[in-house]
């Protein structure tokens, strides 16, 4: 077989099964991220006033997640100074409800941690590793002849790869997972599946991780925005206006409207100890969602350090 042919052949490939992977999980982010935004909109009465940040004071993981998901909280009219964005009415929990299950296939507390917990440990960045390492082990001369052979979305998701890696390498997309954990928490507790100070303790790990990798909050969104962009085929370096580009309006407008006495997107937080909230963790929350030992399941392993035991005795 040619190069042109195997790598034109791998092209078509590792997009299909990105495509599909990530529709599955609920991570295509069109779908994830504004389905169900104009019923939001509706249902959230823009004559509220949301006083304060609705969020736990003994703990800085609120101030994290407002800032992670202030841009799509922003886009669905909400306000992201305040932790939820909403107000906690019948109607909002209706509207979230509606956005989790038919953008993530989420529809109670356990579906809503699995997620999140999956957002954390693999996410869109596990398959968007494995398609730049097998792309890169294309020679430039291959790739570029591949490329050719590529256009429209295809083209697009290949140009938006490469620009990516070349960009982040390994650290490509682990913005656009770990805020997406922040939506999921928001959304979850207006949805009444995870109350205030349990969508608050999911973030911690996302948090620590946003902190260890990066030191402000340009490039967190720009890394989300990337993420966006990749799983959406929205081209990244377009000079037109594009999805990419109104998310990107949307922040630097958030940025410029800041208070400097009340920041949205606080750098100080990346050189700040992360608080946890002392009342419920991470872990926690997740021991709900592990496979429960069964009886048989418990015998089993008995019997196997019974036996790890016997075979011990045995050799001294």
């Amino acid at each position: 077989m040619n190069n042109k042919i195997a790598g034109h052949r791998f092209l078509a490939f590792g997009l299909a099964v990105s495509l599909t992977v990530t529709g599955i999980t609920g991570c295509t982010s069109k779908q994830a991220d504004t389905a169900g935004s104009e019923e939001a909109a509706q249902s959230t009465a823009k004559e509220q006033v949301l006083k304060g940040h609705n969020e736990n004071e003994a703990s800085n993981l609120g101030a994290w997640g407002r800032a992670m998901g202030a841009v799509l909280i922003s886009i669905n009219d909400g306000s992201p100074y305040y932790f939820g964005g909403y107000d906690t009415t019948d109607a909002n929990a209706k509207a979230a409800k509606s956005i989790l299950r038919s953008s993530w296939n989420i529809s109670n507390r356990k579906q809503l941690l699995k997620q999140i917990d999956a957002l954390y440990n693999t996410g869109s960045r596990t398959d968007y590793k494995r398609e730049a390492h097998d792309l890169n082990k294309m020679s430039k001369a291959q790739r570029k002849k591949a490329l050719k052979q590529v256009s429209g979305d295809l083209k697009t998701h290949y140009d938006n790869l490469q620009y990516i890696w070349d960009t982040w390498g390994n650290k490509g997309l682990l913005a656009w997972d770990l805020c997406r954990i922040s939506h999921l928490a928001q959304w979850g507790y207006i949805a009444d599946y995870i109350n205030l100070d349990e969508a608050q303790a999911v973030l911690e790990p996302a948090a620590l991780r946003l902190q260890k990798k990066f030191d402000n909050w340009d490039d967190v969104v720009i890394n989300w925005l990337d993420g966006y962009a990749y799983a959406s085929s929205v081209p990244i370096r377009s000079v037109e206006e594009t999805d990419y580009t109104s998310r990107k309006n949307v922040y630097e407008k958030l940025v410029a409207d800041q208070k400097e006495s009340d920041p949205l997107f606080d750098d100080n937080l990346f050189h700040t100890e992360i608080i946890p909230l002392g009342t419920i963790t991470y872990d926690s929350l997740m021991d709900e969602i592990k496979p429960k030992k069964t009886a048989r399941t418990k015998a089993v392993i008995k019997k196997k350090k019974q036996q790890g035991k016997d075979s011990e005795e045995v050799t001294q």
